[in-house]
């Protein structure tokens, strides 16, 4: 019995529905038929007076930032551009007939509709939209176009805080084969709406605008939108490596000569550093308008890298000069300068002369041995009695003041910098390895400051 009861019933709901949809068709046909819509033109502009301009307010909501490509200079962005417009050649009253229903929903292609184009494209100006998008449309004329988009825009980009960069970019529509004074394109919103947006891992959205412009009679709507680079990617995997071999450089002056690896050691840096500018330089724009400033110092790096192994090379060539070749007398002093000896004499010798001073003795009443640098001689004085007796000194003195033994065992010294250095070629090769050290530290130091630094406030 229950089971029949429901048979009957939904056989009854059916049929109600079936007799309701059936109203609802034959109402909208009639619709087509007898309202406005029967014989609406729609390539005419759906405006009463045709000297006036037809206004249309555009909306852009943003979903996803694709990418910037910084080397070709193009955004491209999804989104949602919205239109609305008025109508008023189709305004009809839907109240009695449809049970007060708000809007209905046309093809695109059945009614008239601004044909927009991205006038700034970096691929080609077509129109946008599709025939499958749909014109909402309610009673009292008023039309919304809404439309799904992946546009590919033109942008300059400005690389020189690259990676902490920050760009302004813009979406430029205009509606295509028409003057300013047929239709105008102007903002519904001051910016674009983020609601459905999804944050990109490399480029955070800070800020957006919407403003209308007229130019050369032609009217245009731009979308302008802030960016700026996450620099966390770049920064471990481009400038901490640089820095690293950057300090790297300069310990090659640190290697013994001996070690056959210096000049290998120095080609080595010099090629990570012409590999690292390749990586930069591909990411970035082939233009001269804006330079990085990590580039720029990938290219002080590079050439500091070369003038380091020309450095090694000389040191090296200097290290193996032959040993009777004798030393020019400026790059004497300048080695015993460089190891803060300038006021002791210096002589120059082979390398295989050796020095081995005599080891001093205590002296008798009648003769002194006198030291100078590692020569020893023996010399006759008159000694003088001082202090009763305790101390002996010599009455007249060698053309350099000598270091006299006394018999207690104490030293007279009347000249400690008369000290002679032997100089030989391996000293002068230890002596420019400084030098190029301290100049190859201040000039890594100095680019750094300036190059790299000013990223840090940025």
């Amino acid at each position: 019995m229950g089971a029949f009861v429901f048979f009957i019933l939904a056989t009854l709901a059916s049929q109600c529905s079936h007799v309701h949809g059936q109203y609802y068709k034959d109402k909208f046909e009639s619709f087509i038929k007898t309202s406005v819509y029967s014989y609406y033109e729609k390539k005419i502009r759906p405006i009463n007076d045709q000297t006036k301009a037809l206004d249309v307010e555009i909306a852009f909501s943003a979903v996803a930032i694709n990418g910037l490509d910084a080397a070709g200079g193009a955004l491209e962005i999804v989104g949602i551009l919205t239109a609305t417009w008025q109508n008023d050649l189709l305004i009809f009253n839907t109240s009695p007939d449809w049970n007060g229903l708000e809007g209905l929903l046309f093809p695109q292609n059945n009614l008239w509709r601004p044909t927009l184009v991205l006038d700034n494209s970096a691929t080609s100006l077509t129109e946008v939209g599709d025939s499958s998008y749909r014109i909402r449309i309610d009673a009292n004329g008023k039309h919304e176009w809404t439309i799904g988009l992946v546009a590919t825009s033109a942008c300059s980009v400005d690389v020189t805080n690259f990676p902490f960069d920050s760009h302004s970019c813009e979406l430029i529509f205009t509606p295509w084969g028409t003057t300013s004074s047929e239709v105008t394109l102007s903002p519904k919103a001051t910016t674009v709406d983020r609601t459905h947006y999804s944050e990109s891992s490399e480029w955070t959205f800070q800020s957006s605008s919407l403003a209308s412009s007229t130019k050369d009679n032609t009217s245009y709507l731009t979308i302008t939108i802030n960016l700026k680079r996450d620099p966390g990617y770049f920064f471990v995997n481009l400038m901490m490596p640089i820095t690293v071999v950057a300090l790297l450089n300069i310990l090659v002056f640190l290697l013994p000569s001996e070690c056959g690896e210096r000049v290998g050691y120095a080609v080595t840096i010099f090629l990570t550093f012409a590999v690292y500018l390749d990586i930069i330089t591909a990411t970035l724009p082939k233009s001269t308008d804006s330079t990085s400033k990590l580039a720029n110092y990938l290219i002080s790096m590079v050439i500091l890298g070369a003038l380091t192994s020309l450095m090694i090379i000389i040191s090296l060539y200097v290290y193996h000069k032959d040993e009777e070749a004798p030393i020019p007398s400026w790059l004497i002093k300048l080695s015993t300068c460089l190891h803060c000896k300038c006021k002791i004499k210096s002589t120059s010798v082979a390398p295989s002369r050796t020095s081995s001073p005599t080891a001093k003795k205590p002296i008798g009443p009648g003769s002194i041995k006198v030291g100078i640098g590692s020569r020893q001689n023996t010399f006759d004085f008159e000694l003088r009695n001082l202090d009763k007796g305790r101390r002996q000194v010599p009455i007249g003195f060698p053309e350099k003041a000598p270091i006299v033994n006394f018999p207690d065992g104490s030293v007279y010294d009347d000249d400690d910098d008369d000290e002679e250095i032997d100089v030989d070629w391996h000293y002068v090769s230890a002596s420019l390895d400084y030098l190029f050290c301290f100049i190859t530290f201040w000039v890594t130091l100095g680019l750094s400051c300036f190059f790299l630094l000013p990223l840090a406030f940025v």
